[in-house]
C-alpha cells in the first residue's frame, strides 16, 4: 500500500487497518451538548413569543428559556458518562474512569436540581401562635411562566386540597413572564377547595409588568382569589391585612391607607401578609403581631457562602425561611414554590407552610 494510500488510517496487529474515530465519536456528550444547544436556543426562542414579557425582558426571555431548555441535555450526558465509566473500567483504566465519574456527578446534580428537586413540593407545619385560632397554608413565588409551568401549578393545587386549613395565603410573585393567555395558565386555581387571600409581588408590580397587573388580578379574582393588599379581612379571632409591593412603594402607601382606618383591632389579633420580607421595617412597633412573606426563595440554593450572596441580593435582612423575631413583629417567610433567574433548586425544595395562627 502507498503511503498516499495510509493517510487517515492506523494498524493493529493481526486486525488490519482500522479508521481512527472522530473527535464527536470520540466525545460523544460535547457532540450532544454542542448539538442540543441550538436546538434549545431555537426552540427557546420560539416559545419566548408566546409569553408575557417586558421590554427589558427583550433578550432575557429566550435566554432564560434557553437555560431552561438545554438543562435537559444533562439526562442523555450522564447515560454517556455512566456508560464510559463502565467501559473505562471493564478495560482496566481506572483513572480514566473516575475522569468520567465526575461527569456522571456533574450531569446528575444538574438533573437533580433541574427536574427532580423543583417538583418535590413538601409540607412544613409551624405552630407559630395561637393568637388567631387557625391553621393557613402560606405559599408564594409560584412565578407561572418561563420556569414554572401550568401542570407543575395543578400539581400545587392537588397538594393544598389535601391540607386540612381553614385558608390559602399567597405572598406575591404569581408570575415571571407568564402565557398570553392567562385564564387557560391559571384554570387549575379555580379547582382550590380553600378561600384564598393573596397579594401581589415585584414580578406583578414593577415598571414593565404594570400592564400586567391589571389583567392578572381579573383572571384570578374570577378563579377565586380574594386580593387584600390595601385592605382588611377577617382571619379567625384576627385581621388580616395585605401590603402591596415593598421595592416598587406599594408596601408604604397601602400601610399608610391601612393606619388611616381605625378599627380597634389591637396589635395581638393583627397579621400582615406581605411579599418582601423587609417590609416589615416599615412597620410602627405594636401595630401587628405577625409579618407573612415569601420573595428570597430560601436563596434557591443551599451551598456554602453562595447561598449568603444570593439572599443578601434579595433582602436587606438576609432572611431565608422560617420564623424571625423582629423588634416590630414576629417575620415568618416561606421559600417559595417555583423558580427565579436560573431553573434549578439545590437543597431548597419548593415549600407549603401550614402555619398555626
Amino acid at each position: 500500500m502507498r503511503a498516499s494510500d495510509r493517510e487517515g488510517w492506523s494498524f493493529e496487529r493481526h486486525r488490519g487497518p482500522v479508521r481512527e474515530r472522530s473527535f464527536f465519536v470520540r466525545n460523544p456528550a460535547l457532540t450532544v451538548l454542542l448539538a442540543g444547544l441550538p436546538v434549545a436556543g431555537l426552540y427557546g426562542l420560539y416559545e419566548a413569543g408566546t409569553l408575557w414579557s417586558g421590554p427589558d425582558e427583550f433578550f432575557a426571555t429566550p435566554l432564560y428559556l434557553t437555560v431552561y431548555w438545554a438543562l435537559w441535555l444533562a439526562w442523555p450526558i450522564a447515560l454517556m458518562f455512566l456508560a464510559r465509566v463502565f467501559l473505562r473500567a471493564r478495560a482496566g483504566n481506572l483513572l480514566a474512569a473516575l475522569v468520567s465519574s465526575l461527569g456522571v456527578l456533574v450531569a446528575g446534580v444538574l438533573i437533580w436540581g433541574h427536574a427532580i428537586e423543583p417538583n418535590r413540593i413538601r409540607t412544613v407545619e409551624t405552630e407559630v401562635s395561637s393568637s388567631c385560632g387557625v391553621r393557613v397554608a402560606l405559599v408564594s413565588d409560584i412565578h407561572l411562566g418561563v420556569y414554572t409551568r401550568t401542570w407543575q401549578l395543578e400539581r400545587l393545587v392537588q397538594r393544598l386540597n389535601d391540607l386540612k386549613v381553614d385558608a390559602v395565603l399567597v405572598a406575591g410573585d404569581w408570575v415571571q413572564m407568564p402565557p398570553f393567555d392567562l385564564k387557560s395558565a391559571f384554570a387549575p386555581w379555580t379547582k382550590l377547595r380553600h378561600p384564598t387571600f393573596a397579594v401581589l409581588g415585584n414580578q406583578e408590580e414593577r415598571k414593565d409588568g404594570a400592564r400586567l397587573k391589571d389583567p392578572l388580578r381579573e383572571t384570578l379574582r374570577n378563579a377565586g382569589v380574594e386580593w387584600v393588599d390595601g385592605k382588611r379581612v377577617a382571619l379567625g379571632r384576627c385581621e388580616l391585612v395585605g401590603l402591596g409591593d415593598l421595592l416598587t412603594g406599594s408596601a408604604n402607601k397601602d400601610l399608610r391607607l391601612l393606619r388611616g382606618r381605625h378599627t380597634g383591632v389591637t396589635a395581638e389579633r393583627r397579621v400582615v401578609l406581605v411579599h418582601h420580607p423587609d417590609a416589615v421595617e416599615l412597620l410602627p412597633p405594636n401595630w401587628a403581631v405577625h409579618v407573612l412573606a415569601g420573595h428570597t426563595l430560601g436563596g434557591q440554593v443551599s451551598l456554602p457562602w453562595i447561598s449568603q450572596h444570593i439572599l443578601a441580593g434579595r433582602t436587606k435582612g438576609q432572611y431565608a425561611r422560617g420564623l424571625y423575631e423582629h423588634p416590630n413583629a414576629r417575620l415568618f417567610v416561606t421559600s417559595g414554590i417555583g423558580l427565579s433567574d436560573w431553573p434549578i433548586r439545590l437543597g431548597v425544595p419548593p415549600t407549603i407552610d401550614v402555619l398555626s395562627l
